[in-house]
């Protein structure tokens, strides 16, 4: 086994991520800019304003708004017009006969009509809303995986100094004539291997440099990348979780449109009444040319308007069913994040109190004990490669942390939110 990083511990970077992993092609190409740390703010402010797909979901927005424009409106009136064309080649007045007819709609119905499309609007408002928040999480998610890369470069450089630590000490203990030539030779391998294997580690940077475009709508710079874990003691309560979400608020105003549909179908069970008026110039007696008239429609059967109404409750009961089940398995999606992310700060913390700091201790008495000549090389490289993999796995936490609370926030209402 060597110090390869790509297999043996990069790896877990690709497992429950949304990005590929990468780094630099070479040690100069890994190397960040000096200067103020890239802010995730930044990214996500560059997100939100220029995602292809969010735009597309705001646009719903507008649909509705034209859609609604149409609600709560009367029928258009309709005109008739007729001629009588034997009275065109005679000397007596042209007779023609015009006709004006206006549905009449029960005012409720009107009204169920606005608060259908009232309640299309807030449906389409809260998918938006409900969209920026899962764009913001991936966000956050990319910008951990940007920066636990650097993380895993910055131990790569780490592991390859110790390397050249032990290369040294041999050095130095060979022109004494106390270590052997193999052992030299040994670590300059192990050295070579990892100056390999960073060739592939910047591929994977390249990779991850141009999935991040259709996220942000451009590659990200050369800045350092700070993160910042929010402590503990910021983790809500379930308690404090209420049901004013995007989400379930999108339920809501679907099963509002539902109802209010329902209302228009009801609506249609009922006579409906026309007002018309006309005039007839064929009436010799010009008292009855003008007229005014009210038509009624009554349904024959009504099995129409029964089998609309049936359809318009089945529809309705569908949507509070799927009120119920949503609000369910959000309470239970979030409650268990909150567990997960729980148990996450308590893995963190015994790696950076504990395994770390040891671990630490262990790499410092095996290069002493090679300095003096009775320690193992093989030993040495070992506790080398558990501090790499043990900061590395640190460094994992973190950015599963960071990751795991913006997609926890993206689930939280307002009043709850993670800070």
């Amino acid at each position: 086994m060597t110090f390869a990083l790509t297999r043996f511990l990069i790896r877990p970077i690709l497992v429950g991520s949304i990005l590929t992993i990468a780094v630099s092609v070479s040690y100069v190409r890994a190397e960040v800019k000096p200067g103020r740390p890239a802010d995730i703010n930044g990214w996500i402010e560059k997100a939100l304003g220029t995602n292809a797909s969010l735009a597309g979901t705001r646009e719903t927005i507008s649909a509705a708004r034209a859609a609604g424009e149409a609600s709560g409106t009367w029928d258009d009136p309709v005109a008739k017009y007729a001629l009588a064309p034997q009275t065109l080649e005679g000397g007596s007045t042209v007779g023609h006969r015009f006709e004006i007819a206006q549905k009449l709609p029960w005012p409720d119905q009107l009204e169920a009509s606005e608060n259908a499309a009232a309640a299309q609007i807030r449906g389409a408002r809260a998918d938006a809303q409900w969209a920026e928040r899962q764009l913001t999480a991936q966000v956050k998610a990319a910008y951990a995986n940007w920066w636990y890369i650097d993380q895993a470069i910055q131990l790569h450089h780490q592991t390859r100094n110790h390397v050249a630590q032990l290369i040294e000490i041999t050095e130095q203990r060979l022109a004494y004539g106390k270590a052997p030539q193999s052992q030299l030779l040994r670590l300059t391998t192990e050295l070579d291997a990892l100056d390999a294997q960073f060739i592939g580690l910047g591929e994977e940077q390249d990779k991850l440099r141009a999935s991040l475009l259709p996220l942000l709508g451009t590659e990200p710079g050369s800045q350092p990348v700070s993160l910042r874990v929010p402590p503990f003691s910021a983790l809500p309560r379930t308690a404090d979780i209420t049901d004013a979400h995007p989400l379930l608020l999108s339920v809501k105003a679907r099963k509002e449109a539902a109802a209010a549909r329902l209302k228009e179908k009801e609506a249609d069970q009922r006579p409906s009444f026309t007002a018309n008026a006309g005039y007839n110039s064929l009436w010799a007696d010009e008292d009855k040319r003008w007229t005014i008239g009210v038509g009624v429609q009554i349904p024959f059967t009504g099995r129409r308007q029964s089998s609309a109404v049936q359809q318009a409750k089945s529809q309705l009961a569908q949507q509070e069913w799927n009120l119920l089940q949503t609000r369910r398995e959000w309470q239970a999606a979030t409650a268990q994040a909150i567990a997960a992310i729980r148990a996450s700060y308590s893995r963190l913390d015994i790696l950076k109190d504990r395994q770390v700091p040891n671990q630490t201790a262990h790499w410092q008495a095996m290069l002493d004990e090679i300095g003096s000549g009775r320690g193992d090389i093989e030993a040495a490289i070992d506790s080398a490669r558990k501090l790499t993999a043990l900061k590395l796995e640190k460094a994992r936490l973190q950015r599963q942390l960071f990751a795991a609370l913006g997609q926890l926030e993206s689930w939280l209402p307002e009043s709850a939110a993670v800070r």
